[in-house]
């Protein structure tokens, strides 16, 4: 039976797994454009979200199993897995925080080449995944920060 925990944990990683699956088509789309530098991103942000599941489904293994490794045993291999795990998750964050800003960046690039055509409708368009691109990178970046603090210290 899987704990109400670990049950979070299996959802997250269904959240992630269908995150990568919309980044890869977004990719295919992209190359389907003849625009290789967003989809390199896409599939990058696609790698980003799978490896975010994968350490959901340790967590969710962890979750369930520490009673395995017994007493003060079971404690430290749980400190560990945890800290370890912590690590790994702000890592992921803070690549794709990097990620994201180079998304902006190329927005941003675009909106600038639209508006010498004169689209300023596109150009509009364009700042605005811009700015959300780098609000979601702010967003990831701050997580990330939330992931090294101590359990005790971090906001829910």
């Amino acid at each position: 039976m899987v704990s109400n925990k670990a049950a979070e944990h299996l959802q997250a990683a269904g959240h992630h797994e269908r995150a990568a699956d919309n980044h890869e088509r977004a990719a295919k789309f992209w190359e389907g454009k003849g625009d290789s530098e967003r989809a390199r991103l896409q599939y990058e942000m696609a790698k980003y979200e799978r490896r975010g599941a994968e350490l959901e489904r340790r967590w969710a293994e962890l979750t369930d199993s520490p009673a395995e490794h017994g007493g003060a045993d079971a404690a430290e291999h749980v400190k560990a897995h945890t800290r370890q795990g912590a690590e790994t998750a702000s890592s992921i964050l803070m690549q794709l925080a990097d990620t994201l800003e180079q998304t902006a960046a190329l927005a941003e690039e675009h909106a600038q080449r639209h508006e010498r055509l004169g689209r300023t409708d596109h150009a509009a368009k364009e700042r605005q995944a811009a700015r959300q691109a780098r609000e979601k990178a702010q967003r990831a970046r701050s997580e990330a920060q939330q992931w090294l603090r101590p359990l005790g210290e971090r906001e829910t």
